[in-house]
């Protein structure tokens, strides 16, 4: 016997990416995005509150496509893997270019990833 059934699009898992932008003022902010929904972004004091934001704008996002009889994007097909966050904080260094070394960071940056890291002098 075959049943229909309707899934909500708030549902929808989709992956997420988000990182870490300075202010002019120096102070950091997480940039959150769905790669699978473009123009689906939301911010956040930390990378907790920017996911939190970003599923409450997933949610508006999906209700206007519905409301404009648009298609819902189906999620992009990606590795599960639980309880890790990827933080990408730079392009790789070219060979040319000066070595970055912990001491080049933002504390800001630098705490959020390791609250016991403190920066050393060379």
């Amino acid at each position: 016997m075959l049943m229909a059934v309707t899934v909500s699009p708030a549902a929808l898992q989709y992956r997420s990416e988000v990182r870490p932008e300075v202010q002019p003022d120096g102070s950091i902010v997480y940039l959150a995005e769905f790669p699978d929904l473009p123009g689906c972004m939301s911010h956040g004091a930390t990378v907790e509150e920017a996911r939190r934001n970003l599923e409450d704008a997933k949610i508006e996002y999906l209700a206007a496509l519905q409301e404009q009889g648009l298609e819902i994007p189906a999620p992009s097909i990606a590795p599960c893997v639980g309880g890790v966050t990827w933080v990408v904080l730079s392009p790789a260094p070219r060979e040319d270019a000066a070595q970055s070394t912990v001491e080049d960071m933002p504390t800001a940056m630098v705490q959020p990833l390791d609250p016991e890291a403190t920066p050393t002098a060379a």
